[in-house]
């Protein structure tokens, strides 16, 4: 943890000895009486804690509000179809520590129809991991998560949103992403299964306006072009 987190309803100013982040606090970070860490609340405020007292039960806090605008790393979203729930694990985290604006889930053509039925679609299942990849990235900044039954309902719902759409293809591209043109305003990056697009997708991207755009010949598994397309498209804020 880089960054200790407490939900917007969580009473932040006592930890109890069974909390993770107590543990953390504690033995990891070896803090003590006086001593101060950085803190949030989950997309309002960054904190400066403080704490006041601690014993084997419970570490009683006090808190400054930090005047510190809390809000996404870079205008920039993504759609990501819906892949094997154990490596859809690291796109929730990894997109949140990087800093995406909001994920889009949805099936595409290709997808395992199984992968869809799993528990981890469901907010209780996928939130954990996004705080867990916004106390990595240290910033109280969640992003938004919209599961969609489809590309298509996705593109419908949303498409008109964003100034720029890209689809990371790497068989029938126009440019490399690093080319890509950026326009002022908000960012879409979507990003196929692990078979990639059908041609009926790519003609319904090509019609919404997106840009195939490739990162080079080899073939990335989904979470890793996911966290790789979406740092070269953030580096222009670098």
């Amino acid at each position: 943890m880089n960054i200790i987190l407490f939900s917007p309803e969580e009473e932040i100013t006592t930890l109890k000895a069974e909390d993770i982040r107590y543990q953390h606090i504690k033995n990891i970070l070896k803090l003590k009486e006086g001593d101060t860490f950085e803190g949030g609340i989950i997309n309002r405020t960054y904190e400066k804690f403080t704490i006041e007292k601690i014993d084997d039960s419970k570490m009683v806090l006090s808190h400054e509000t930090l005047d510190k605008k809390v809000e996404s790393e870079y205008p920039i979203s993504v759609f990501c179809s819906i892949i094997r729930p154990i490596d859809a694990k690291k796109v929730f985290k990894n997109l949140c520590t990087i800093g995406a604006e909001h994920i889009y889930l949805g099936k595409t053509d290709k997808t395992e129809k199984s992968y869809s039925n799993g528990a981890l679609w469901s907010r209780e299942k996928y939130y954990p991991l996004l705080v867990e990849g916004a106390q990595q990235g240290a910033a109280p900044y969640i992003p938004e998560v919209t599961v969609h039954y489809s590309l298509d309902t996705f593109l419908e719902k949303n498409a008109y949103k964003f100034q720029n759409k890209i689809a990371l293809d790497n068989y029938q591209f126009t440019i490399p992403l690093q080319k890509a043109q950026l326009a002022a305003g908000k960012t879409i990056m979507a990003v196929g299964g692990e078979r990639g697009w059908s041609d009926r997708e790519r003609k319904l991207l090509l019609d919404y306006g997106f840009t195939l755009c490739s990162m080079g010949s080899r073939v990335l598994r989904t979470e890793a072009a996911c966290l790789v397309g979406f740092a070269v498209l953030a580096s222009r804020w670098w």
